[in-house]
């Protein structure tokens, strides 16, 4: 439905521009279509600017132009626009050019400038979670909310941070860290959580702050200025949990062995390739991808930015793993804006930070079209939303034709109805979560969804250069049709048309005079001089290859002698222009391992080609006349006026 009206915003647009149209300067007139001079000017000076290879005078683009417009003419008088098939084209065309108008360029731009700034920067910081549950309710909200605003109070009273986070946390990993997450940098921690980290002063305790798992809040302990990455090669011994005390002794005896074998010189990308239990860098060498500050265990990354110098490795080193020799292979600084860029924005259009984007242009979307929400008119769905919506089978019944004004949009409304059928079409099984809170959910994804529906129906107005790439596009899918179905295809598939077409204009395709020539190839074994003397009989075909090779071949089951019988027109074969047309067998040349020479038969006058020795160049032919013969009979069909004094203030 709600394509329906976007298709119907679309012809309004369309309209509304043809209607601007008439009160400029018109310079063409092909029926009851009028062509502006702006709108030829425009599409002249872009397919004629200095960068063509074929520029050419207005005069000569207008006849082209004029062709191009009564083909489209004639397609959309044929309905060839109204086909399932053009439209499913057109539309998808359509949602890949509107893709770079529907984002905001310019939140886009202030995030990656903030992370940028961010990157500067390490954060060494503790959290506390209080977990909320897939599609909260109201009351899930307010109790998260309210304990995690109990937890912080503690704190600020004076408890210790770690006592209280082992005690109340719901992260898995406070047991083993008290909370503690050590040092990280931007996109390290999802952007909500980036974004309380920097924005809050060392040895301060945030206000609570919402994410995808829950409320937080966070200690920061400290702020550095930012390692950079490093990149490095290890050598890895595992000594994972439980295990008991003679392995880990082997295995520490493994790694001094190692690391023994470096000092004297042993080469380490061989060594990490025998010894190293990391797989996935032990066949490259020991060598890791780049990393900077948060991305790996504490004790290897710290251990991987003290090394000083390039090609310098550490002592044995421990983590909870295992046991790591790291050599450093290079180092850098985070860079300029411009040399992250491309990271940062791609950064900046995926996962929770995408989705702020998104959230950030929609709102500015609502506030410039007055966006308004009938929540009384929502409570219909939600009341309607029963434990069926989580198992994907929620019918939607009568609610699908409720009127209610559910949202409003500029001068658009979109419905109860309509949003009941949306429910209806994108439930997806969610167990354990609380049907209305679901319900909701895909509420917000709707207006989301219906906001920006009316930007991307607005594009053709909002956006000339939007509007003239759209339209190309549209005449281009149609010329390309009517001219496949009355040029291209006609041309190949009318077989009598083709043949009459062919006798009519047989003369103007012709050969050269031909030479007759045949190549005689003999092996290695056979007696050319008593083969070149019987030249007179093999023109003549009483000697052809078969008997020739029955007289000539030492084997009976190995041909050494070929025959290729040749008919050339002067410089399609080198030896033959050298023999001038000279009768009798040329000079022997060696080719292809054989030797050879080259009889001349005679020599064929110019004649007419049959219609399958030049079917391709015959076949473009006969589009090109087709082509002419159609076009008059369009501008019988659809006259055309020219206003002449208008063309000529045209400037080249």
């Amino acid at each position: 439905m709600m394509k329906k009206w976007i298709s119907l915003m679309t012809l309004i647009l369309t309209l509304s521009v043809t209607l601007s149209a008439q009160e400029q300067e018109v310079l063409l007139t092909i029926a009851d279509e009028k062509i502006t001079l702006d709108e030829f000017e425009r599409i002249y000076k872009k397919n004629n600017n200095a960068t063509s290879l074929n520029r050419q005078t207005p005069e000569e683009y207008l006849e082209l132009f004029i062709n191009f417009r009564l083909k489209v003419k004639e397609a959309e008088a044929l309905g060839m626009d109204t086909t399932a098939k053009f439209r499913n084209e057109l539309e998808g065309y359509r949602a890949q050019l509107a893709k770079p108008y529907l984002s905001d360029n310019e939140t886009r731009e202030e995030m990656m400038q903030e992370a940028y700034e961010r990157a500067k920067e390490d954060i060494n910081a503790s959290h506390i979670l209080i977990r909320l549950p897939a599609n909260p309710t109201p009351a899930d909200t307010l109790a998260a909310y309210e304990k995690i605003t109990q937890i912080r109070q503690r704190i600020v009273n004076g408890e210790d941070f770690e006592t209280v986070a082992r005690a109340t946390s719901d992260d898995a990993s406070v047991n083993r860290n008290g909370g503690n997450l050590n040092y990280f940098t931007v996109f390290s921690m999802i952007y909500p959580f980036e974004t309380a980290a920097y924005n809050t002063p060392v040895n301060s305790v945030s206000m609570p702050f919402r994410t995808s798992y829950g409320y937080h809040i966070l200690k920061v302990h400290d702020r550095r200025p930012a390692r950079g990455q490093v990149k490095v090669a290890h050598i890895f011994i595992r000594t994972p949990e439980g295990m008991g005390t003679e392995e880990k002794e082997a295995a520490y005896e493994k790694i001094r062995m190692v690391y023994d074998s470096l000092r004297l010189g042993t080469d380490f990308a061989g060594m990490a390739a025998k010894y190293s239990e990391d797989p996935a860098s032990a066949r490259n060498g020991g060598e890791m991808p780049w990393f900077g500050t948060g991305r790996m265990i504490p004790e290897f990354e710290n251990a991987c930015f003290s090394i000083e110098n390039k090609g310098d490795i550490t002592q044995p080193v421990k983590s909870p793993a295992g046991w790591h020799i790291i050599k450093l292979l290079d180092r850098k600084g985070i860079g300029t804006f411009e040399e992250m860029k491309p990271e940062l924005q791609e950064q900046v259009d995926r996962g929770d930070r995408g989705k702020h984007k998104t959230e950030k242009y929609v709102a500015k979307l609502k506030k410039e079209y007055g966006y308004h929400a009938y929540e009384g008119a929502l409570e219909k769905v939600l009341a309607a939303a029963d434990t069926s919506l989580l198992s994907a089978s929620w019918n939607a019944g009568r609610l699908k034709n409720d009127r209610t004004p559910l949202v409003k949009i500029g001068d658009r409304t979109a419905t109860v109805g309509e949003f009941a059928s949306y429910l209806e079409s994108k439930q997806t099984s969610r167990r354990g979560a609380n049907p209305r809170a679901y319900a909701r959910e895909l509420y917000d994804q709707f207006s989301r969804d219906a906001v920006v529906d009316y930007e991307e129906s607005r594009l053709p107005e909002k956006y000339p250069e939007f509007r003239y790439i759209y339209e190309e596009y549209h005449d281009g899918i149609l010329l390309f049709d009517i001219m496949d179905e009355k040029v291209w295809s006609k041309a190949v598939t009318d077989t009598a048309g083709l043949e009459a077409f062919h006798r009519q204009h047989r003369n103007d395709y012709m050969w050269d005079e031909r030479t007759e020539a045949i190549v005689v190839s003999c092996s290695e074994e056979v007696d050319m001089d008593r083969v070149r003397k019987k030249y007179k009989k093999i023109l003549r075909g009483r000697f052809d290859q078969e008997k020739l090779n029955d007289k000539y071949c030492e084997q009976d089951s190995v041909t050494c002698i070929t025959l290729t019988h040749l008919l050339v027109e002067e410089g399609e074969h080198e030896m033959v222009d050298a023999l001038n047309g000279r009768t009798g067998p040329g000079p022997v040349y060696e080719e292809d391992g054989n030797r050879k020479f080259i009889i001349i038969g005679g020599v064929r006058p110019p004649q007419p080609k049959a219609l399958n020795e030049a079917r391709g160049q015959i076949t473009s032919d006969y589009q090109n006349y087709l082509e002419q013969q159609w076009i008059r009979e369009l501008k019988q069909k659809y006259p055309v006026e020219v206003n002449r004094e208008l063309l000529s203030g045209i400037k080249p």
